[in-house]
């Protein structure tokens, strides 16, 4: 024992620096086999992790199809055959280049969602002339103003985790996102038959006058007439705007908004499908609804 410690003396020190590589490289193959079972055991742990998340994804996916499924008819979204074709065509399209490129269509898929959000604030007012706004916020304001069922909420947040955890973070194969792409459509249909006002651009640049006679006519503004949907989109009404913006696609839906600032007092208009002379308002503030193709 005396002789080792002698020798371990009389090594330089420069050469203990050395040492830890020289052990590193004689276990080489154990540490790598070690490092393996590692690596391999926390991946598992992610898998299971993963799988359960996708589970409950499922899940609340389902449950919140039964909820809209369950509303009273007079509160479904009634839809035209173009619009349900324009909606399926969405979800055709989504599956079809889930064939070719699993991440492609989930990412598809997560656009027309958050897309759909921001339309559904912005058709009811309430996305307050912001241009867009991050999923999560959008999800927090639409359950405060409307107090939708109770999984919409809990489906979208868990999508949008699973979604940045597979897109993001990398975890999962093209099975899991398969699976959140099953999940993500369920959630969008359901989301589609939300009941919510549509507003249409019926006709535009029509003049407006101070006088029922028609022989003061207001400069600076135009009347907007939208037709205007019910939620349940079993009745139809049409109803005149102040604006002075420009709008050039008839047929198109606007989003709710306003310009408070512009308050226009009482106001007559030429109404040609009737041939009447009508009243437009008794004080109106300015229409300023964004086109939500273009949003």
């Amino acid at each position: 024992m005396q002789d080792t410690a002698t020798l371990l003396q009389a090594i330089p020190p420069i050469l203990w620096s050395f040492l830890p590589f020289v052990v590193l490289w004689m276990f080489k193959s154990e540490i790598s086999d070690i490092a393996k079972r590692l690596k391999k055991g926390k991946l598992f742990g992610q898998e299971i992790e993963l799988s359960e998340s996708l589970d409950k994804l499922s899940e609340s996916a389902e449950i919140l199809n039964n909820e809209v499924a369950e509303l009273p008819t007079e509160s479904k979204q009634i839809k035209s055959i173009e619009e349900l074709d324009f909606e399926m065509g969405i979800v055709r399209k989504i599956v079809s280049e889930a064939g070719r490129s699993p991440k492609a269509a989930l990412i598809m898929l997560a656009t027309e969602i958050e897309k759909f959000t921001t339309e559904f604030l912005a058709a009811t007012g309430n996305l307050r002339g912001r241009r867009s706004i991050p999923v999560r916020q959008a999800i927090h304001e639409m359950h405060e103003k409307y107090g939708l069922p109770s999984h919409v909420s809990s489906s979208l947040e868990n999508f949008w985790g699973i979604r940045n955890r597979l897109i993001h973070k990398g975890e999962g194969g093209e099975e899991e996102i398969l699976r959140a792409i099953d999940s993500g459509v369920s959630i969008l249909k359901a989301l589609q038959a939300m009941p919510r006002e549509i507003n249409l651009v019926f006709d535009v640049d029509v003049p407006i006058y101070s006088d029922p006679e028609l022989k003061n006519l207001i400069p600076d503004i135009k009347g907007i007439i939208l037709e205007t949907y019910s939620s349940s989109g079993l009745s139809k009404s049409y109803r005149i705007f102040p604006t002075t913006k420009t709008y050039d696609k008839k047929g198109k839906e606007v989003s709710w908004e306003w310009n408070m600032e512009l308050v226009t007092r009482e106001a007559w208009y030429f109404d040609n499908t009737s041939n009447e002379i009508r009243s437009a308002w008794g004080s109106a503030a300015e229409f300023v609804g964004r086109y939500l193709e273009e949003m």
